[in-house]
């Protein structure tokens, strides 16, 4: 295979990985949002099952980002700003992830297992959690300030403006209250 047959796998697969990681946002917004609604075991359950997967997903969509982005920063494009900083976001999205959402989530599964029919009140209390929403909100934020950053490529400095803007105002998304429509279904 030729040096730039292989560059193209790479991008694809690093796009792919891109893909993966909004799509693990994705499900674990759905079922976050499930475990807020939560009342009873069952249901709590059904949404902790669903956030398991992107504890599996989500790990293997940032190590294929990781892997390619490497191998193209080593063949083509060398360490450039807007790279280093893309790098730090990437490392950000996963210790957020692992150490915001991930621990949290380490506990609630078991306390969930051994409830009864109805969850308690502090369990309830629990699984609404405004960190977990935060950490997904501050997430999504900084993984598209790092699209941002891939496709215009700015310099330095503007790259690490860039990822400190996605980073407030993904902080500032989770600290916001929900509020719920009229016509909302409950």
């Amino acid at each position: 295979m030729s040096s730039s047959t292989v560059y193209d796998l790479a991008l694809f697969l690093h796009v792919l990985g891109a893909f993966g990681l909004i799509a693990a946002f994705s499900v674990e917004a759905v079922g976050l949002r499930g475990l807020r609604r939560a009342a009873g075991r069952e249901q709590a359950l059904a949404s902790l099952d669903s956030l398991r997967l992107v504890q599996r997903f989500a790990p293997a969509a940032i190590g294929t980002i990781l892997v390619t982005g490497l191998y193209m920063t080593a063949v083509t494009w060398r360490a450039r700003g807007w790279i280093l900083a893309a790098l730090t976001g990437l490392v950000l999205i996963a210790l957020i992830g692992g150490l915001l959402t991930g621990v949290r989530m380490a506990r609630l599964g078991p306390a969930v297992g051994k409830a009864g029919g109805e969850l308690s009140t502090d369990l309830q209390g629990a699984l609404r959690d405004r960190l977990l929403v935060t950490s997904l909100r501050l997430r999504l934020a900084l993984a598209l300030g790092i699209a941002f950053l891939m496709t215009v490529k700015p310099p330095a400095l503007a790259s690490v403006v860039v990822l400190a803007l996605a980073a407030a105002l993904g902080w500032l998304a989770g600290l916001a209250r929900e509020r719920k429509k009229a016509w909302a279904i409950p």
